[in-house]
């Protein structure tokens, strides 16, 4: 027996070794040795950083994570994770270019915006962009756009314009108007382009930088205030350019969901230094925002402004879900009306909204349900996405086996919940007023109706905060809130009420 206790105490002695060195070793990856990034002691300089660093100083880049968990980095390195942006042909790279695009390039209207005109009128480039000019490739499963650097100084120029609130745009070339340049946009800015795998060529119009607007969801530990400060230096004239990214890794690596892990390299073992979003501690909105800080729709950034409607400001494991309702504001809803965004009863419409969909939940049965506790990576695998031909996005072999484990034989009928199109009316520029929602599989509501729809809130069940020194009997004085708002507006001193049309009550 005494033996056996040696033998036992000798194991876990060897194990607790191999975890407390794993991280300061060498492994491979593909059978090719991987050279820590970082020396096995920390310097002095590091002890600083960890102690007295920024939040952004402290992130390190998936390579180094890689030193310990090489079979998740192998998952995460071929998942979509790494598609979101990726460097373009001018940076060295076609990796990420779809195939079809090669052929088809010269005769895209591959035109530089450079900035907005009015609010229906944008500048662009005369110049066609080459695909070899391309910095910067964004997406690569459902949509692509691309991205070349402009310094925001003045050119001829083409003027397109919309008449559906942005979702098309006409371009004119008959006449060339002069653009006076601001170095306000000066960053990678986006062509006039949006492709699709099926081979759509459609236009695109955002007018402001990659860096200005929506960096922070599409990469890892972006610093707004060093890209803020950067930008003021080159506006000042103390700057050549803007093309340096301030991120860590132009890739959604390890960090973006586990936090930066400066100190988790160099003290493994110490309790606290890494996120586990699976064990994470705190509410379940907090949690949920592992996953949501990115994959969410935006009105606007309430901490930066200037036209960002990325996370941008908010920090994993430093704020809480309070915090990041101050920091970001949702996309509005528009109870009763609709909008591109949203249905009459709140159902989202375009993408990065099924978390908003799941917090509507527990709302709409008017109490904690099971499907409103839920996170993102309760039933996605955010290593491996993608990398499944079978089940691209969830765990198991198939999409249902999520709900096999909940919902038995009833899974495939459950799943009808996730469609918010069947048995609506469809929706578009000028008609928003229904309830239709987005096809099958997007739609995160988890309700049913009778006749086998999907549905979001009552009217007696939506949600309005009164402006400010605002008139009760005015509708217009009236906002549409989401309901986890409802305790920031009464913070504000506004009143909020439930109901169709608190203006008539």
């Amino acid at each position: 027996m005494k033996k056996l206790r040696l033998l036992v105490i000798s194991i876990v002695l060897l194990f607790l070794v191999a975890i407390a060195t794993g991280c300061q070793t060498n492994t491979s990856v593909g059978g090719q040795p991987v050279q820590p990034t970082f020396p096995t002691e920390p310097s002095e300089e590091v002890v600083d950083l960890i102690t007295y660093g920024s939040y952004y100083d402290k992130f390190v880049g998936p390579e180094r994570c890689m030193d310990c968990h090489e079979e998740k980095y192998e998952k995460w390195e071929t998942s979509w994770h790494t598609a979101k942006t990726t460097e373009g042909p001018n940076l060295g790279s076609y990796e990420y270019v779809w195939d079809w695009v090669f052929d088809q390039w010269e005769q895209m209207d591959s035109y530089l915006i450079l900035d907005q005109k009015d609010s229906n009128t944008i500048y662009l480039s005369t110049k066609k962009y080459e695909l070899a000019e391309v910095d910067y490739v964004v997406g690569s499963v459902r949509k692509q756009r691309y991205m070349v650097y402009y310094d925001g100084s003045p050119q001829e120029a083409y003027l397109a314009t919309t008449e559906d609130g942005g979702i098309s745009w006409n371009l004119d070339k008959s006449e060339k108007v002069h653009f006076e340049g601001n170095k306000e946009r000066a960053g990678y800015n986006f062509l006039f382009l949006e492709l699709t795998p099926k081979q759509e060529i459609k236009t695109y119009g955002t007018w402001r930088s990659w860096q200005e607007q929506c960096i922070a969801c599409h990469t890892t530990g972006f610093d707004p205030d060093a890209w803020e400060e950067a930008k003021e230096e080159y506006i000042n004239g103390e700057r050549e350019d803007l093309r340096e990214t301030f991120t860590v890794d132009t890739r959604v690596s390890c960090e973006s969901c586990h936090g930066p892990g400066l100190e988790h390299v160099y003290y493994p073992l110490r309790e606290g230094t890494i996120i586990n979003p699976v064990t994470m501690d705190g509410d379940v909105d907090t949690r949920k925002l592992v996953c949501e800080q990115c994959h969410t729709r935006n009105q606007t950034n309430l901490m930066y402004g200037n036209g960002s409607n990325d996370f941008r400001g908010f920090q994993l494991g430093v704020h809480d879900f309070n915090d990041y309702l101050n920091i970001i504001q949702y996309t509005r809803p528009a109870w009763g009306e609709g909008n591109r965004q949203v249905s009459i009863d709140g159902k989202g419409r375009r993408d990065h909204q099924q978390d908003m969909d799941i917090r509507l939940q527990d709302h709409i049965k008017g109490g904690e349900t099971i499907h409103g506790s839920m996170t993102c990576f309760d039933c996605h695998d955010a290593h491996n996405v993608g990398n499944n031909p079978d089940n691209l996005r969830t765990f198991g072999d198939t999409p249902i086996a999520n709900c096999l484990t909940c919902h038995g034989l009833e899974s495939e009928e459950m799943m009808k919940a996730l469609d918010g199109r069947t048995g609506w009316d469809s929706y578009g520029f000028g008609n928003w007023k229904n309830e239709g929602g987005r096809v099958p599989n997007k739609q995160h509501i988890f309700n049913i109706d009778e006749e086998g729809r999907s549905f979001g809130l009552s009217p007696d069940q939506y949600i309005w905060a009164l402006k400010l020194d605002g008139d009760a009997s005015l509708k217009e004085d009236w906002l549409p809130i989401w309901p986890w708002e409802k305790d920031l507006y009464r913070e504000k001193g506004q009143r909020v009420s439930v109901g169709a049309e608190p203006w008539n009550q």
